[in-house]
Formats: C-alpha cells, sequence, structure tokens
C-alpha cells in the first residue's frame, strides 16, 4: 500500500464532498471526510467489503449497500470519518464462488452459511490489514466502528486498535429478511431485527430510509410554504436560519437534505435571522405541518403510532434528539406527538359532525 496518501480527489456524493485517496493498491479503496491526515482522536471508520450486486447494479437481496451508504451519513453528518473500502467479494471467497453460493440459495432453499458449507467454504477469509496499516500510518489508535459484525471489531483488538461500535440499522426487505436474520443467528451479527409489533414501546427514528424514516426531516416529501416548494422539511428548515437573504434560496436549491444542512452549517459565521433560538420550534412546527397535511398518507402513518413515543434517536443531536442515549431533549419527537394530537382530534372532530 502506498503510504504517502498525496494523491487525492474531491468525491461529491449527496451526502457531501468526500475525498477519494490513492491506496497505491486496486483492491483497497480510502474515502474520507476532510483531510486524511486531519481525523482526530476516535474518528468513525468503516472496513467495507465489496459488494458489486448491490453497490454497482442495484441488487436488494443484502445490505451492503445500505450499510455503506448510513456509514457516508454518518460520517458527513458529523463532517470527519473515513471507510476502507476492500475488494473482498463473497466474504473473501471471491466473486466466481459467491455466485456459485448464491444460486445454490436460490435455487436449493439454503441459507448463506449453509450455501457455504455445501461447496466446502470456509464462512469469512476476508482480512483487513490494510485498514489496520492504515489506521497505524495516521496515528489512530481508537476508532468508532460502524459495524455489526464482531469479527471485525475482534480482528482491530487483536491488533491494537481500541474500538468502540456504532451499529448500522438494516432496512429490512421481503428480498433480504432471511439473510439478515441468518448474519444474526448463525454469524453473530449485532442486528435489531425484532419486530415492533404493536407493543407501547417507544418508536425510534433517525435515517430517512429506514423504519419509521418518514418522521425524519430528510424524507422526500416535499412541502409547499410561503408560496415556495421546498424539496424536504430540512431544506425549509435550515433555510430560514437566513430567511430573506440570498442564503436562503441557495439552501433551498440543495440537492438533498444532507447538503441543505451541510450548507448551513459553512453559513454558521453569516449574520442569521434575528432571534433565530426563539423561534426555531415555531419554524421547525410550521414545516411539520404543512408535511403531514399535504400528504396524507404521512398522516395516517403519524396516526398509526397510536400512542407511542416518539423518539428522534441520534448521538448528533441534544436538543432535537435524545442525544443516543436518552439525555437529550427531543424536541423533534414531542412536536411530532403534538402534531399527531392534533390530527386525533380533527379527525375525532369530522367523525363527531357524521
Amino acid at each position: 500500500m502506498n503510504t504517502t496518501f498525496e494523491s487525492w480527489c474531491v468525491l461529491p456524493t449527496p451526502m457531501g464532498d468526500f475525498r477519494m485517496y490513492d491506496s497505491g493498491d486496486e483492491q483497497v479503496r480510502i474515502i474520507c471526510f476532510g483531510d486524511l491526515h486531519d481525523q482526530g482522536r476516535e474518528p468513525l471508520f468503516r472496513m467495507h467489503s465489496s459488494c458489486l450486486a448491490s453497490e454497482v447494479f442495484g441488487a436488494v437481496d443484502c445490505d451492503c449497500a445500505d450499510q455503506l451508504r448510513e456509514a457516508m451519513k454518518l460520517i458527513a453528518t458529523e463532517g470527519r470519518g473515513l471507510i476502507v473500502h476492500l475488494h473482498q467479494e463473497g466474504r473473501g471467497q471471491g466473486l466466481s464462488k459467491k455466485i456459485l453460493a448464491v444460486h445454490r440459495m436460490q435455487h436449493e432453499g439454503l441459507d448463506t452459511v449453509e450455501a457455504f458449507t455445501a461447496l466446502g467454504l470456509e464462512q469469512d477469509t476476508r482480512t483487513y490489514e490494510p485498514a489496520v496499516r492504515l489506521l497505524r500510518h495516521l496515528g489512530i489508535s481508537s476508532v468508532r466502528l460502524i459495524s455489526n459484525n464482531p469479527r471485525k471489531i475482534g480482528y482491530l483488538e487483536r491488533n491494537g486498535v481500541r474500538t468502540k461500535t456504532v451499529n448500522t440499522h438494516p432496512t429490512v426487505r421481503p428480498e433480504n429478511a432471511e439473510y439478515l436474520k441468518t448474519k444474526k443467528t448463525k454469524l453473530g451479527h449485532q442486528l435489531p431485527l425484532e419486530s415492533e409489533g404493536l407493543t407501547k414501546s417507544a418508536i425510534q427514528f433517525y435515517h430517512s430510509d429506514q423504519p419509521w424514516g418518514e418522521l425524519s426531516n430528510f424524507s422526500r416529501h416535499a412541502v409547499f410554504i410561503k408560496s415556495r416548494v421546498w424539496p424536504t422539511v430540512e431544506h425549509f428548515y435550515q433555510a430560514q436560519k437566513f430567511a430573506g437573504t440570498f442564503h436562503e434560496e441557495s439552501i433551498r436549491r440543495c440537492q438533498t437534505p444532507t447538503l441543505a444542512k451541510r450548507r448551513a452549517t459553512e453559513l454558521e459565521k453569516e449574520p442569521r435571522r434575528e432571534g433565530w433560538t426563539a423561534v426555531r420550534e415555531a419554524v421547525m412546527l410550521e414545516g411539520l405541518r404543512a408535511k403531514f397535511s399535504q400528504h396524507p398518507d404521512l398522516a395516517d402513518l403519524l396516526l398509526s403510532s397510536g400512542d407511542r413515543i416518539l423518539v428522534e434517536h441520534t448521538q448528533n443531536d441534544t436538543y432535537w434528539g435524545d442525544g443516543g442515549d436518552g439525555t437529550g431533549k427531543n424536541r423533534l419527537g414531542h412536536l411530532l406527538m403534538q402534531i399527531r394530537a392534533e390530527i386525533q382530534h380533527f379527525v375525532e372532530d369530522k367523525q363527531g359532525l357524521n
């Protein structure tokens, strides 16, 4: 592996501008947010094995591409972190053997572990040595590993890298449900797959492409407010920090809600709307009311949550979210529950008139 890491280019993504560095090895790809050599203490870190089927061709029978996107979102939100993308198809067995295994799964009803066993293959032959070498070169001795795989955690720990785990949250689909179950029960992955059902437990949401993600400001539901269409509530909220300035429109035009938030963050030194802290909840409420009144399907979804507590579950926000450990204010969750009550009262009043 190249040890200078001088060659890099900007990698524009819907989550923001990453950097891609030349590792000197075509089988090892390095991307990060910010300067590779300035990632700070205990950065977010992912060791990701390639999956051409999902990452290139959009296959939905695994969670590989989902995990990569989630890792990129987490890193972009924090503004630092790195990913080592390793060419290790089929848990290290290679693409040809992976195709054989998937064929057995599809035609014989085997799960991924049974298919590997039937072919006489070791379940996981991957090595993460290039990632460890990179961390050593950068002087990083402690990371927050974005993974559900205990094997990765153990590898880093055995090689002198202190590790805290940041779990990814699987998007369960009919095509990958059994695969995810096998990863959890037979390969030991830490996957929260239990159905929420109709219990009274709190509903936790954060990522817009995961269960209950429609409650997120980042969900792709446009709102019409102030004679303009805003791509998401997040676009509207972030733009209102600079209402009446040309920055308001520049934020509205951002390609994604992540970029809208990043643009507003970059403008922190610019003059904000007077008294922003005092009005921010009113602005958020305006955006949320528009979202749930203009999208009846979302109003139905919100009502389906019954009287369960709604929690934006994230370590990245202690005001709108719960801080990841319940110590945050969870103001977004409280506003959503307020809107839910308003919708319930409206429905009850309408039924009373009939």
